[in-house]
């Protein structure tokens, strides 16, 4: 009896729970399948910030801080001889982080990392006329008006604090300035921190720009194969790491640009495409908003490098302008051209992706044909073949 209970259990259980069963163990193979198919893009995002981590300098040393300022102006003879020394091995572990970092770049399966190998302007010279007609967008578009309006609105309550703290009844006013003091101590000592917050408090479309600003750094260089190493957004963690010195930025380096500059002769190409990826993203902000609000470190960055070359005895004021016109306007029309991966970019940037992810999120945007665009000025379409100007 016993017996023939249990097989009259067993047939009933059966028949309700091996259809459910089997249903879930079917899912599993598709489950597999899924995740195959999204392990490369997420394996090469990895192995990209492996990389970009390790590149980071981890020896706390700041050749440019005022405490290095101030152990060199002190220092006896043997002392700096020291001091060159460390230098001289700072900068080829550097070096050294950096050949491995862009090792990594060529040796990983990016479709479009240095696809673009040539200018879409023929030629380096580049009028006043000539910006308007490729671009659409005048000069002044490109000339960045610098926000300032932190650093303005926190002087002016200052003063204005100072002046009523004799008054009575502005008890709100005096705090008032003594909060923006506050604020300029604190931008003084972080390296402009203190401003950049402000900023952002007081400008809801401050942020978005710094991303779009910061997109056209990263995008142009990963199309020139420059491999770009950070871009950090936050004004907090900015201030920590020596390498932004308190503001948003992009690091990114060129091979060639550092391996000449080391053994003393520069070429025109690699002078060419830095210019380009430092303007981008003055660039960025013209073509998104008619019109640049930040980039005057970008400016300077561009000076320095062009006097610094032959001491500036190429680089006169003319061909200083020409070449910022001739790079931003490049930058404009490459951006334009690759309009949907600088979005896709944008997006993961404004979301706080890593370096790695954002550039997937480049190599799948142009993988789905969004590598055509129009350009400004004449309508003329992205054409390689009209284009003579190499980079390499």
């Amino acid at each position: 009896i016993s017996a023939m209970y249990l097989f009259a259990t067993a047939c009933l259980w059966l028949p309700r729970h091996s259809r459910p069963l089997t249903r879930r163990r079917s899912l599993a193979p598709l489950v597999a399948l899924e995740r195959e198919a999204e392990t490369p893009t997420a394996s090469i995002a990895a192995e990209i910030d492996a990389a970009c981590e390790a590149s980071m300098r981890d020896d706390g040393g700041d050749s440019q801080s005022p405490a290095a300022f101030f152990r060199q102006l002190v220092a006896t003879e043997e002392e700096l001889r020291d001091i060159e020394s460390e230098r001289a091995a700072a900068a080829d572990d550097t070096a050294a982080r950096q050949a491995a970092l862009a090792q990594t770049y060529s040796s990983l399966e990016l479709d479009t990392f240095g696809s673009v190998t040539e200018s879409p302007i023929p030629g380096r010279t580049v009028t006043v006329a000539d910006q308007l007609r490729l671009t659409g967008l005048p000069t002044k578009a490109f000339a960045p008006r610098g926000t300032g309006f932190g650093t303005l609105f926190a002087g002016a309550a200052t003063a204005l604090g100072l002046v009523l703290w004799t008054s009575p009844g502005v008890e709100e006013l005096r705090l008032v300035g003594l909060g923006a003091g506050a604020l300029l101590l604190l931008d003084s000592a972080s390296g402009g921190v203190g401003v950049e917050l402000a900023t952002r408090a007081l400008s809801p479309g401050y942020r978005r720009k710094i991303v779009e600003h910061e997109a056209g750094h990263f995008l142009t260089a990963y199309l020139l194969g420059c491999p770009v190493e950070a871009c950090l957004l936050d004004p907090l963690r900015a201030a920590t790491d020596p390498r932004f010195q308190g503001a948003a930025g992009t690091v990114f380096f060129d091979p060639l640009l550092a391996d000449a500059m080391r053994a003393g002769s520069v070429p025109r190409s690699s002078v060419d495409r830095y210019s380009v990826v430092v303007m981008a993203g003055i660039a960025a902000e013209a073509e998104l908003h008619g019109q640049a609000e930040g980039g005057r470190a970008d400016e300077q960055a561009l000076v320095r490098l062009l006097t610094s070359l032959d001491g500036g005895r190429s680089w006169d004021y003319a061909k200083i302008t020409n070449q910022a016109r001739w790079a931003a306007s490049s930058a404009a029309l490459l951006i334009r051209a690759h309009r949907p991966a600088f979005d896709a970019l944008v997006e993961a940037l404004a979301a706080g992706r890593s370096v790695g992810t954002c550039v997937m999120a480049i190599e799948e945007a142009l993988r789905g044909g969004g590598g055509e665009a129009q350009l400004g000025g004449s309508g003329a379409g992205w054409n390689r073949a009209n284009v003579s100007k190499e980079w390499t």
